[in-house]
């Protein structure tokens, strides 16, 4: 069985691709573009389901990462595909990823310190 933390280091890197895809991009040129669009729909799934492996009590030991709006927006994206809209792909990719980022790093490095021997 994976490692937790795995899925917390995918999320990261899932994050830093999205970041890296639209770094220089405005919401005309995203929009305009169906490749930025797929490849950051598909690093949302990669995060929408490395969420899902997170285990219930890291979930519960940190409420204030909404995992299930998380988890529900992949859910769109892969079986509501068809009615995803970009205006709310960019705001997420605008002012929610680099949030989640910080706060999944937060989760890395207080975890790792609970697993060290004192």
């Amino acid at each position: 069985m994976r490692q937790y933390n795995l899925f917390l280091k995918d999320i990261i890197e899932a994050i830093g691709k999205i970041k890296s895809y639209t770094f220089d991009l405005d919401v005309e040129d995203f929009k305009s573009n169906t490749m930025f669009i797929d490849a950051c729909l598909r690093n949302l799934e990669v995060i929408g389901e490395a969420t899902s492996n997170i285990p219930e009590e890291i979930k519960q030991r940190y409420k204030e990462i909404p995992w299930i709006e998380i988890k529900d927006f992949r859910n769109v994206v892969i079986h509501k595909y068809f009615s995803v809209d970009i205006d709310i792909l960019w705001n997420i990719i605008e002012n929610k990823l680099d949030s989640l980022k910080e706060q999944i790093q937060k989760i890395l490095t207080n975890e790792s310190k609970n697993r060290k021997p004192k």
